[in-house]
């Protein structure tokens, strides 16, 4: 495959990601006061599609550099979003400071992704919604390629399927809605369950089902 081609079809998948995150947001449907706190920024593309909707954000990454990136992309916005250093394991805010929050095809890059997702839950107040997305078999195939074309060796395909996901936040939620894209899969969860209330912790049943296999 020609450079050329490869350029070519890295901005049809960019391009693709993009709409299919607009989608997700308009499936979350945060309230325009919220502040949301993105967690794990990444390359940003998430960021910038909750700055160009006018919410105020908090933005997070444990990779210093991989903020100022994020920031250099988002041009006449990159005033705009808080970014702090951020291990999502040990989130640095208060139990149900936001509102909102978003975890963006990240739970592939985190090596305890159901740790990750008790802390985003804890930071959530409890009538907040989470917007979770993260790479179908299409996604991570196509990711795939390209780090292969780029030399970048193998895409990383994380320790949590997309079902094991969708397992957690039905565990942690009372309300999960969930879509299929192209290249991600979204949900939507939200009135997160006190500890208490919620079922079997997740770390034990999958240890269960382990065993069982």
């Amino acid at each position: 495959m020609h450079d050329c081609d490869i350029e070519q079809m890295l901005r049809e998948r960019e391009a693709l990601l993009i709409r299919e995150h607009d989608v997700a947001l308009d499936l979350a449907g945060f309230d325009a006061g919220d502040t949301i706190l993105d967690v794990a920024t990444g390359s940003g593309r998430m960021l910038l599609q909750l700055l160009q909707r006018g919410y105020s954000v908090v933005s997070g990454d444990i990779d210093r550099e991989a903020l100022e990136r994020a920031r250099e992309g988002l041009g006449d916005l990159s005033d705009k979003p808080t970014l702090v250093i951020m291990d999502a394991h040990k989130i640095q805010f208060d139990d149900d400071s936001f509102t909102a929050a978003t975890l963006a095809n990240a739970i592939h890059e985190i090596n305890d992704p159901a740790g990750a997702l008790d802390e985003v839950a804890r930071v959530l107040a409890p009538s907040g919604k989470l917007l979770v997305t993260e790479f179908n078999a299409e996604g991570f195939r196509l990711m795939e390629l390209h780090h292969r074309m780029l030399g970048r060796g193998e895409h990383p395909k994380g320790e949590m399927s997309t079902e094991a996901i969708d397992r957690y936040l039905r565990s942690s939620f009372d309300c999960v809605e969930t879509q299929e894209f192209s290249l991600i899969r979204a949900w939507v969860a939200s009135s997160k369950r006190r500890s208490s209330e919620a079922d079997e912790p997740f770390g034990d049943q999958a240890e269960r089902e382990e065993d069982d296999s």
